[in-house]
């Protein structure tokens, strides 16, 4: 049985018009109940055996200049890894996540340059779910203005992850 997938439209259309490769947070709601989820639109096309064979996701607190920031992984299989950057303190990542904690429970799609989508759910399991909540604590405290978020960005991305393909964070606000 399918069921169905409910997403804000104006936020898909904002997705959905952002160039990649670009990476978005949101709310999906399926049977009544709401969960998180994240989204990527990758700048090439991602190979369907890439995608069969699933991804490790990950994330981690990335510290730059004093600021703390929240990095989401994404390594496909077989293909490449993507990476984006976020500010902890956006009330819509922490929303997310805090419904990600609560419903132990996400959807990620991976939107593709051939306009097919792949979703993935996952129920989270309890060592996820463990780094994720110590590291939210930290996210409370996290102030990060936007000029020190794009310093940090490039940074990271250029010193931490310079094989791996960054996608811009799009639909924070």
């Amino acid at each position: 049985m399918n069921n169905v997938l409910t997403m804000n439209r104006l936020f898909v259309q904002d997705l959905m018009s952002a160039p990649p490769p670009c990476f978005a947070a949101g709310y999906i709601e399926e049977l009544g109940k709401t969960t998180g989820f994240l989204a990527m639109r990758p700048r090439a096309l991602i190979p369907k055996d890439a995608l069969s064979s699933g991804f490790s996701f990950g994330h981690s607190v990335q510290e730059y200049d004093g600021e703390i920031l929240l990095h989401f992984g994404f390594k496909f299989y077989g293909h490449k890894t993507y990476h984006c950057v976020v500010q902890p303190q956006n009330p819509i990542i922490m929303a997310v996540i805090d419904k990600m904690l609560e419903t132990q429970d996400y959807f990620f799609f991976a939107i593709n340059t051939d306009d097919t989508i792949t979703s993935f759910r996952s129920k989270m399991e309890s060592a996820d779910l463990a780094s994720l909540r110590t590291n939210r604590l930290l996210f409370d405290k996290a102030k990060c203005s936007l000029k020190k978020y794009d310093d940090a960005r490039t940074h990271i991305q250029k010193e931490v992850f310079p094989y791996d393909e960054e996608m811009m964070w799009v639909c924070r606000d």
